[in-house]
């Protein structure tokens, strides 16, 4: 856990400095998540274009894979054996489309730590200042009121302008950026510091995790449907694999501040429209006539030296 949390703070203040310099810009969240995502996604297109592309050219090779499994269904080590061979002449990585598929969790938990604490991560300040204005919540919100101590840093920018004299440890320029994220915090009057588990209904926080399950399932869905490559023979259950990806990112939704959801929500809505540009350019069909061509012009080159050396 210890490991989670320092490599998430990380990648939380890295990406706090971005997040930051957007919503400084616009002096609202929504816009600044939005820009904030489409830069990330359009960091990730080269890596999600190499995990399409190695996964077409394993794609294309599950006609001769299934070939040596019947050949040497009896004799599993020579199954092994030949088709790391085939592999191997082919060029393929069977593991190539995997790491790229990490790049999100990364981003999610370096977005996370940078929401969820934003007065270390977005706005640097320093820690002891952070821990002085944590110790005076209770007296300010009163003892009725249960604080959620891993979500402290947006308690103290949610009380800050009904307590702002008592907030003295901070600068004038760190109290100005603190009252700016507080007004800006919102989605037309909504707020998105609570959390969907532990708000009531009519609050209406529960909104964001029901947006982001059924624009994640429309993604996935959209996203197999584009993809015309036919799913090899005994692997049928992979096409549920996306969706039980999703669940991690489900459950921090539901549990986490509404900020988390809005976010997921635009990267799903993203994703979906992703999908449709690497379908139109990218598709597996495409992918794999362009690496069939690359493969037939290299056999030739190296024909053709040998030819001449002869």
């Amino acid at each position: 856990m210890q490991i989670f949390s320092a490599v998430g703070n990380g990648l939380g203040q890295l990406f706090g400095y971005v997040l930051w310099f957007f919503f400084d810009l616009f002096d609202n969240y929504i816009l600044a998540v939005i820009c904030f995502t489409v830069v990330i996604k359009l960091f990730m297109f080269p890596f999600e274009l190499k995990s399409r592309k190695a996964n077409a050219k394993t794609m294309g090779l599950n006609k001769k894979r299934l070939e040596i499994q019947k050949r040497y269904k009896n004799d599993r080590q020579k199954q092994s054996e030949e088709i790391a061979k085939l592999y191997e002449q082919e060029g393929v990585n069977p593991a190539g489309g995997c790491l790229p598929q990490l790049i999100p969790a990364f981003s999610f938990m370096g977005v996370y730590f940078a929401i969820v604490r934003p007065l270390t991560n977005m706005f640097h300040i320093a820690a002891d200042k952070v821990s002085q204005a944590e110790a005076i919540l209770p007296s300010i919100v009163g003892s009725g009121v249960k604080l959620n101590q891993y979500y402290s840093q947006l308690d103290v920018i949610k009380y800050f302008p009904k307590a702002q004299s008592l907030f003295n440890m901070f600068s004038e320029s760190e109290a100005h950026d603190i009252h700016d994220f507080h007004m800006g915090f919102n989605f037309f009057g909504m707020d998105l510091s609570p959390t969907p588990a532990g708000s009531s209904f009519y609050e209406f926080v529960w909104i964001w995790p029901v947006l982001c399950v059924l624009t994640m399932v429309l993604s996935v869905f959209i996203g197999q449907k584009l993809n015309t490559m036919p799913t090899p023979e005994g692997q049928g259950c992979m096409k549920f694999m996306p969706y039980a990806m999703s669940l991690p990112y489900i459950f921090f939704v539901f549990y986490a501040p509404a900020a988390i959801g809005f976010y997921y929500l635009i990267v799903n809505i993203l994703t979906i429209g992703q999908n449709f540009v690497i379908s139109k350019f990218y598709n597996s069909h495409i992918l794999t006539a362009r690496e069939e061509a690359a493969r037939i012009a290299l056999r030739d080159i190296e024909e053709r030296k040998v030819q001449k050396r002869y």
